[in-house]
């Protein structure tokens, strides 16, 4: 059985926000860089299960040396450990499925609660913050 727990959002460093504009298709989930946190997204309901990457034992784990520290063989060692965290997550707490399908940091950002996909790229989206402390999200413990 999976150790899943509701958390606030503000104990993990997430921002829940609308986009303006968007409002209707519910929350997205933010981090900075500092938040310590990263999530892997149900490609399903759209559900994110937070980890922290320190704890995780295939995001923790260190790069091999032959795997140089940044070009093609570096990204492609990157996309697998991703994928591969992605795979072993346990079923989603929400609907129950095993399908997550996007990582979720600082710099790759969720779909939105409904599934909506917006252009991350566009430089005028501006945010309808809600109260971390008042947002529960799905933390996986791996303690």
């Amino acid at each position: 059985m999976s150790n899943f727990k509701l958390r606030l959002a503000d104990e993990l460093g997430i921002q829940p926000a609308k986009i303006v504009g968007m409002e209707q298709h519910g929350l997205g989930f933010f981090t900075w860089h500092d938040s310590g946190v990263v999530g892997g997204q149900c490609s399903c309901c759209h559900t994110i299960i937070w980890v922290s990457p320190m704890k995780n034992s295939i995001l923790a784990k260190t790069r091999p040396e032959h795997i140089p520290s940044s070009g093609e063989e570096y990204r492609t060692y990157y996309k697998d450990t991703l994928n591969r965290f992605l795979c072993s997550l346990p079923p989603c707490p929400n609907c129950g499925k095993r399908e997550f399908d996007r990582f979720i940091n600082n710099t790759s950002f969720p779909r939105l609660q409904d599934g909506f996909e917006f252009d991350e790229n566009q430089s005028d989206i501006a945010l309808i913050n809600s109260p971390p402390f008042s947002v529960k999200v799905w933390w996986l413990d791996e303690n």
